[in-house]
């Protein structure tokens, strides 16, 4: 564990919160860049980045609020300077953030949406191992040889230590899975093959639910190896119901697309339309 990554006197720099910027900083980068290369570039600036940041970060404090305290503590939301910040929240609050950037300069919502979408797995992955860095979002106990060992005070360790699973004594918990690492690698997966899909004909919107689809099946399948989330019904966490939220909407609404928007689009339907959107 690098809970800080970096560190000059008393100033500290936290893992997470700079891998955490780091992708944030390198998906806006790319965006912004890879639409301007667009023949019909969409106007959008870097300060679209700062609505999305600011949504997903208030977004992600109150969803944690609301999962690991009480809907009735909403107000701690605001609490920036607290910690606890989880991805569901975040990607909400980010695309409402985005969302209301793009109807004030007036750019092609779908258009801008499966640009964006496509480079969120990319600044998410590189999030991930700023969690493996800091040691939260960890893994259940595992046999298995890449296990991970957190040492004494760790959370993974104390969290052992309640559950009976070892001594407050041990040197280091139980091995664990690095679901953290999980994450970041089908989220690079995923990176890949959205990015793959946006380069070739698409009808608009397509890529925006691919995202979901992809996402909400992967996080669903790591989700069975967290060891942080509880599992609260049908021995199912609450991230694994959003997931299967995630892609069950993005079915429905793709099969809705399909027989309805898409049907009327030219067969090699793709970015052209989706900018007209």
């Amino acid at each position: 564990m690098y809970p800080t990554l970096l560190k000059f006197g008393t100033l500290a720099f936290h893992s997470y919160a700079i891998f955490l910027s780091l992708g944030f900083l390198t998906a806006v980068f790319l965006i912004v860049r890879q639409n301007y290369r667009d023949p019909n570039p969409a106007p959008i600036t870097p300060l679209g980045g700062l609505w999305v940041f600011l949504g997903g970060f208030f977004g992600a404090r109150l969803y944690f609020v609301m999962q690991y305290e009480s809907i009735d503590l909403w107000y701690k939301a605001f609490y920036l300077w607290s910690g606890g910040l989880v991805f569901y929240g975040g990607a909400i609050g980010g695309f409402l953030g985005g969302l209301i950037y793009l109807l004030i300069v007036r750019a092609p919502v779908v258009q801008v949406a499966d640009l964006s979408i496509s480079f969120v797995p990319l600044a998410h992955a590189i999030a991930r191992v700023g969690c493996f860095l800091n040691g939260c979002c960890w893994g259940s106990p595992t046999i298995m040889p890449w296990g991970v060992k957190y040492p004494a005070g760790s959370m993974p360790f104390n969290d052992q230590v309640s559950d009976g699973l070892i001594a407050s004594s041990a040197a280091s918990s139980l091995p664990a899975h690095p679901t953290q690492l999980y994450e970041t690698a089908g989220l690079l997966v995923i990176f890949v093959l959205l990015r793959m899909f946006h380069k070739r004909p698409h009808p608009p919107g397509s890529i925006l639910l691919a995202y979901l689809f992809c996402y909400g099946t992967h996080r669903f399948i790591v989700e069975a190896f967290r060891g942080d989330s509880g599992r609260h019904l049908f021995d199912m966490t609450v991230s694994q119901w959003v997931a299967v939220g995630m892609v069950a909407t993005s079915v429905l609404l793709a099969l809705l697309l399909r027989v309805s928007v898409w049907r009327k689009l030219p067969a090699e339907g793709g970015p052209a339309e989706a900018r007209a959107v």
